[in-house]
């Protein structure tokens, strides 16, 4: 197990995040740190989770990362180039995958898979076509004309699923994305998703609070203090899940670097 919170990021990397810093200021006037001096790189093709204690910053950076928000200082890159810059010229090549569905309720599942591709400029007859096959990909061949209403939260969330790779996206933020559904589901759900992201070659930036869940899903998990700085990066062997051992060390390891990180309170 590889564990090293001070490694240089590669500049070769899909995603370079360098001494990245953010704060905002509350109504009562004083200054609250998200992003304290935060740096790490992601290789294209690496599946990285991200966990740490409330506070750290995780949803924030994702914002970063679409352009949602700007960093105080340090910088984002894919591919060399700025996270703004990346987010304007190669529109929907980042997608992300909240944990509410967040469909539009008067469109269809096809619709609602389609959109990302109607932002890109995609012809009507090719977004509907490529939103079809990402239905059929997730499992919802008997379903492409429903309402998000006439879905379980399940299939709500294949959906967004659906929505997420139809674009062809070079990098996919999966925030908390399983963490609303009931266990059966989302464990059902989560190994559906890894099929699907090993048949692409894209990369894929995990926050979640689940380590069970960042062990099934990631190459490689990023433990973040509150507010978010790097602690530590632990390698997560191939098939850790079904080790007990390993995964059980793991667990461990990561629970108590998250308490330590913790915001005091």
């Amino acid at each position: 197990m590889d564990t090293n919170a001070a490694s240089v990021p590669a500049r070769s990397s899909k995603l370079l995040v360098e001494h990245a810093r953010k704060s905002f200021r509350q109504d009562s006037g004083a200054e609250i740190s998200a992003i304290a001096d935060l740096s790490f790189s992601v290789k294209s093709g690496e599946y990285v989770a991200i966990v740490g204690p409330t506070g750290a910053g995780k949803s924030v950076l994702l914002d970063c990362l679409l352009g949602l928000k700007f960093l105080d200082a340090g910088q984002i890159r894919v591919d060399g180039l700025p996270v703004e810059n990346f987010v304007r010229e190669k529109k929907g090549h980042i997608t992300r995958i909240f944990q509410e569905d967040r469909l539009l309720p008067w469109l269809s599942a096809t619709d609602n898979a389609a959109f990302g591709l109607q932002i890109q400029g995609v012809s009507q007859a090719d977004r509907r076509k490529q939103a079809v096959r990402w239905l059929d990909a997730v499992g919802l061949s008997a379903f492409k004309d429903a309402l998000p209403r006439e879905l379980s939260g399940g299939m709500r969330q294949r959906v967004n699923i659906a929505r997420a790779f139809a674009p062809n996206p070079e990098l996919v933020l999966l925030d908390e994305a399983f963490s609303a559904l009931d266990d059966v589901t989302a464990s059902r759900l989560r190994q559906d998703f890894k099929a699907l992201a090993q048949s692409q070659q894209t990369t894929f930036l995990i926050v979640t609070h689940s380590i069970d869940e960042a062990i099934f899903l990631a190459n490689r998990i990023l433990v973040f203090g509150a507010p978010a700085r790097l602690m530590a990066e632990i390698a997560v062997p191939p098939l850790a899940w079904e080790d007990r051992v390993a995964s059980d060390r793991i667990k461990d390891e990561v629970r108590s670097l998250i308490v330590a990180g913790a915001r005091p309170g």
